[in-house]
């Protein structure tokens, strides 16, 4: 029986199993928070959810916020991942054991940065990366 966590699983499982992607944040890919100690990694988080009927079957659809997260002494290369972020998920693939793929696209662009020391402005976190729609139709 398909369930709804699958799909979270599964687009962890892309993106935490693509060599460039990980070349570009080497600490990895996690779930809402990343690991203790890392500088350079993905966080995929879950925005929004609808569970539409249509007909008689049951389409889920999800927004998650899908960024690449660099500290600025560790000299990440932010455009490159937000691109291989892209080019990974925009009308990319997605098996889902139970469910069917009908789209992944992002909806919105992330680029941002924030100051985390009030001694020196330079040191910074960048984001990039976007919120990303999956549409799944329950049934193979």
């Amino acid at each position: 029986m398909a369930n709804s966590s699958d799909i979270d699983a599964a687009l962890l499982a892309k993106l935490g199993s693509d060599a460039a992607l990980l070349a570009l944040m080497p600490n990895g890919v996690y779930w809402g928070i990343a690991g203790p100690g890392a500088t350079r990694f993905v966080i995929v988080s879950l925005i929004d959810s609808d569970d539409p009927r249509v007909f008689e079957a049951r389409d889920e659809t999800r927004i998650y916020l899908v960024k690449a997260v660099g500290l600025s002494t560790d000299s990440p290369d932010m455009d490159a991942a937000g691109d291989r972020i892209d080019a990974l998920l925009h009308w990319g693939t997605l098996t889902v054991s139970g469910y069917t793929l009908m789209v992944i696209e992002r909806e919105l662009y992330i680029r941002d940065q924030e100051a985390v020391s009030d001694v020196d402005p330079k040191i910074r976190w960048y984001h990039r990366g976007g919120h990303y729609r999956v549409m799944m139709a329950l049934g193979t």
